[in-house]
């Protein structure tokens, strides 16, 4: 885990330090669990978070090796096979 300093509104703060007590949840457990659903529900369609949280990370010079495979690609590599049927 990482340690970060956040910053909001005081009653928003009294607020959650209440419900904390209430429910015997700290607040970072509350915060990271807000943070998770707000992260599930705002990028269920969001393509490029998917590819970035997704995928590993390549340096420049992959990166370039990487663009010229996929330029050089042609309608004949997408082709399937022959059709079995069964």
């Amino acid at each position: 885990m990482v340690r970060k300093s956040i910053v909001m509104e005081e009653d928003l703060w009294e607020n959650l330090k209440i419900f904390t007590e209430i429910h015997k949840d700290s607040i970072s457990s509350v915060i990271r669990n807000a943070v998770k659903g707000y992260l599930e529900e705002k990028t269920k369609d969001d393509l490029a978070y998917k590819m970035r949280t997704l995928t590993p990370f390549v340096d420049d010079e992959e990166q370039k090796e990487l663009e010229e495979v996929l330029k050089n690609l042609t309608s004949e590599h997408f082709e399937t096979g022959e059709i079995i049927k069964l």
